[in-house]
């Protein structure tokens, strides 16, 4: 089971060691991930993925920070599925983001037992953005770890990475996503009460508000989603938009579960966003806006696989 670790919390034993933003933890984090454990056992060691708790652009450079594909709790609920032994959250804060890669790499070293590095294709560490790998396993020489390098995993010859996953889940182009997620992408949030108007025509809804404003949400649509509730994955349609048949007014992200009855105010929901259903749209009145939520559910049960 992994363990999380923050703080001054640190492994047991000697570790093999990963480093990263992870964001989206997709596909080709996962394929280090298992490099890593792959190498630790060889070596007699454990695995940790170092990783921060806000991605390192929020504070060195807010105006080109991208939009989140994970948030804190995403991140950790994905993070303890890869089976790797430990997770280790850093606060990343302008003093540590002013420590440079040299410094990191002797803090790492004595802080966590590092006997083995894994380095990513193209990671850079420290605020000198230290890169050489020459430099790098010179000084894991003189600090007692080694250092191995993993290469690129591609899906349909084009790497994957995080800014082409962000760029087709702004397009809508959610099975693409999700396939080089290697998971269908998350949006989760708190169950916060609304304007009870999916009630007052049948189908109530769950309001979520996102753990982090952050977050990057699929466009304005109609989704086929999953949301984990009380130990489950409960089918939902989930509609993202600014409901224009009811006001037009304030943009809602809310999920109608057909098979699902019950309190779910203040509670914090995983959702899966499986496939894209259709685009939000305007209708003459409540009745029609009820049939065609019926025509959704329908749609979701096919694409989900549920009666």
């Amino acid at each position: 089971m992994t363990q999380i670790l923050t703080g001054t919390q640190r492994p047991e034993g000697p570790v093999a060691v990963t480093v990263g933003s992870f964001d989206g933890v997709h596909a080709g984090h996962r394929f280090l991930f298992d490099l890593l454990k792959t190498e630790a056992r060889e070596r007699g060691l454990e695995s940790l993925v170092f990783t921060f708790d806000s991605h390192p652009l929020q504070v060195i450079g807010p105006e080109q920070a991208p939009p989140l594909l994970t948030t804190r709790t995403e991140k950790e609920f994905l993070l303890k599925q890869t089976a790797v032994d430990y997770v280790y959250f850093q606060t990343f804060d302008k003093a540590f983001a002013a420590l440079t890669g040299k410094d990191f790499l002797q803090w790492l070293s004595k802080e966590f037992g590092m006997k083995f590095l894994l380095l990513g294709h193209d990671h850079r560490f420290g605020s000198d953005r230290m890169s050489s790998r020459d430099e790098i396993r010179a000084l894991g020489q003189k600090l007692g770890f080694n250092l191995g390098t993993a290469g690129v995993m591609e899906i349909d010859g084009q790497a994957v990475n995080s800014t082409r996953i962000r760029r087709l889940l702004s397009e809508g182009q959610i099975r693409a996503a999700n396939r080089l997620l290697g998971y269908n992408y998350l949006l989760s949030g708190t169950v916060v009460h609304g304007s009870r108007f999916g009630r007052r025509i049948g189908y109530p809804t769950a309001n979520i508000r996102p753990e982090d404003a952050a977050k990057l949400i699929p466009p304005d649509g109609v989704y086929a989603v999953r949301s984990l509730i009380e130990g489950r994955w409960t089918a939902g349609v989930m509609n993202i938009g600014t409901r224009p048949t009811v006001d037009g007014r304030q943009h809602q992200i809310e999920i109608h579960f057909p098979d699902y009855q019950g309190d779910l105010y203040d509670r914090f929901l995983f959702t899966q966003v499986v496939d894209f259903i259709r685009p939000e749209q305007k209708f003459d009145g409540p009745e029609a806006l009820a049939l065609q939520i019926k025509k959704d559910i329908t749609r979701m049960r096919e694409i989900l696989g549920v009666k």
